[in-house]
This record gives structure tokens, C-alpha cells and sequence, in this order.
């Protein structure tokens, strides 16, 4: 018998899309899942939606009041009793086969712990905005760059096994300002493997109430504040250690947003940054060092087309 599928979902004040993704997991090509529901204190007609669903497969949990997106992610995913666990956004979209690609995947490469995917952009309305971009398959290459930055999958692809979690304790964290993926994803690299698959996985919404787009509304110095204090973690939990001047030309040129060294000369400190960090790497034997030279240099280069942007 196939293995079984928690499809977590939180959900808050989603009642104009929750529909719609129910819907897609409904849909799904492959068949022997349960969808875990957590419904996170909505003042809307969330609620009224999801239980009109009248489908065993549906494990609803409601919280009196909200929690935030990551709570109620954690508690689905300990509410959970399939062997992989797929994250889906009350706002977001399942594509007909995403279940069935990973599960088969997962099942013949049991090195992989978290596997993603990648997504449609639409609107509001359904519409096409973009594709994503095509993500990274190499574990080590996926562990360096969350050295620095994000991932390079979303959210809604993720599928990851149950017992992974269970074993290394991982959880989403609160007060991330819409950045819990980013945290949760860097903490699974620390422990396990990450990887992905050139496929479209899932549909994902932009909109005004979205999250992550809120939270660059609304706490746009906070959130940059917090991206920065999670590079550094990152970077000390992986063992390195790098001076304060270090840390902070770090955090300025690559910051989430807008990031760039502003002179030739800060450019030049970065490379003297990345080369004591592959230093380092070298003298702890880690086993994606040429991975990581390889993001170092990718960062260089992209900083050296900013410097040069800046002379006429």
C-alpha cells in the first residue's frame, strides 16, 4: 500500500481561497492522504467553509485564538500521522500530481529528508503572474546557500518526512516576521538533506493579505533586522567564526532586499570574508566546501555588476 500523505494546512482569515485549495488536494492523482487543518482563530467564514467539507480524510483542529502561521504549522504537523508531511498554504494551489511525484521520489531516495519543487505565481484572481525558478537539486549546493540567503523553493512544495522531524525536534518558529519557512528550512540543512525536483508542484498567491507580503508592509526594518540576525546564526551554528566588521559588510550586501557593496573597496572585503570562510571550511573538513566556493563566487559576481553599476 502506498504510504500516507499529511497535507498540513493552516489557515487564518482565508476564506476567499481556502476553498480552492482543499479543492486541489481533493484532486489529487495519488489518492492515500489525510489533510490536517488547523484553523487559527479566523473571524471570517473560514471555518463555516471547511466544515462543509464532509470527508473523514479532513482532521480539523481549531485554535480559540491565533497562534500565527508558525504555531499552527507546528501543530499540524504533530496532529500528523502520514510517513511525509506536504505543506500547503490555505491560499495556495496543488497541482494534480504533486503528491504522487514526491512520494515517488522520497520512496527511492531515502537520503533526501525535505524535497521541494517548483510554483506557479498567480494573482489574486488565479491569473499567471511568473514561474519560479528552477531549484536546486544538490543537498551540499542547498546547505551552503542557506549559509547566507534563502531558499530557492516555496513554501507549498515542501514535502518532508515525518520521522526527520519528529527526530531532530524541528519546529517554525514565532516572531519571524513571515520568514519562518527561511528559518525552518536553514535548521532542516543543519541535520539533513534538502533537495528538489524540476517539476511545478503548486500554485502560489500573491495578495495583499499574503503573509510574507504583509510582513514586508508593515515590518519592513524589523524583518530586515531578523534576516540578518538569522545569517548570522546560521553561520556560527555551521561553526564559522567571523568579526563583527565582517558579519555587518555580510549583512549589507546580502541582504534580503537591495544588498550591494558600494564601492570597489567593499567589494574587495567581501572576497577577503568568503575567502576566510572557505578557510575555515577547509580547516573543519566540511563536506560541501566546494559547493560553498562556488556560492561565494556567484555572490561576488553578482556584487561586482552592482559596483560596476554605480560608475558611468
Amino acid at each position: 500500500m502506498k504510504p500516507l500523505v499529511s497535507v498540513v494546512m493552516p489557515s487564518y482569515h482565508c476564506e476567499k481561497f481556502i476553498g480552492e485549495a482543499i479543492e486541489s488536494v481533493f484532486g489529487q492523482s495519488y489518492k492515500n492522504w489525510e489533510l490536517v487543518i488547523v484553523e487559527d482563530g479566523s473571524k471570517d467564514h473560514s471555518l463555516e467553509i471547511i466544515q462543509a467539507y464532509e470527508d473523514e480524510r479532513i482532521k480539523l483542529f481549531c485554535n480559540k485564538e491565533n497562534t500565527g502561521i508558525a504555531e499552527a504549522t507546528n501543530r499540524g504537523i504533530w496532529e500528523s500521522q502520514g510517513k511525509y508531511l506536504a505543506l500547503l498554504d490555505a491560499d495556495d494551489i496543488a497541482e494534480k500530481n504533486r503528491l504522487a511525484l514526491q512520494v515517488d521520489y522520497l520512496e527511492a531516495h531515502e537520503e533526501i529528508d525535505v524535497l521541494g519543487g517548483r510554483t506557479t505565481l498567480i494573482n489574486e484572481l488565479g491569473e499567471l503572474i511568473d514561474y519560479s525558478n528552477i531549484p536546486r537539486r544538490n543537498p551540499k549546493y542547498i546547505k551552503a546557500v542557506l549559509l547566507f540567503r534563502c531558499l530557492d523553493f516555496w513554501n507549498s512544495t515542501a514535502m518532508i518526512r515525518r520521522d526527520f522531524v519528529k527526530k531532530h525536534g524541528l519546529h517554525y518558529e514565532n516572531g519571524c516576521y513571515g520568514m519562518q519557512d527561511y528559518r525552518f528550512y536553514m535548521e532542516c540543512s543543519k541535520v539533513g538533506n534538502i533537495s528538489s525536483i524540476d517539476a511545478f508542484l503548486s500554485r502560489h498567491r500573491f495578495h495583499r493579505e499574503n503573509e510574507t507580503e504583509r510582513n514586508f508592509r508593515v515590518y519592513s526594518a524589523e524583518r530586515a533586522r531578523t534576516y540578518a540576525q538569522f545569517q548570522t546564526y546560521s553561520l556560527q551554528k555551521s561553526g564559522f567564526h567571523l568579526t563583527e566588521d565582517a558579519l555587518s559588510l555580510i549583512h549589507k550586501a546580502l541582504a534580503e532586499r537591495d544588498g550591494r557593496c558600494d564601492s570597489i573597496q567593499e567589494l574587495e572585503q567581501l572576497y577577503e570574508v568568503f575567502c576566510e570562510l572557505l578557510s575555515q571550511g577547509n580547516e573543519m573538513k566540511i563536506d560541501y566546501l566546494e559547493e560553498l566556493e562556488h556560492v561565494c563566487k556567484v555572490n561576488l559576481a553578482e556584487q561586482l555588476m552592482r559596483v560596476k553599476n554605480l560608475f558611468p
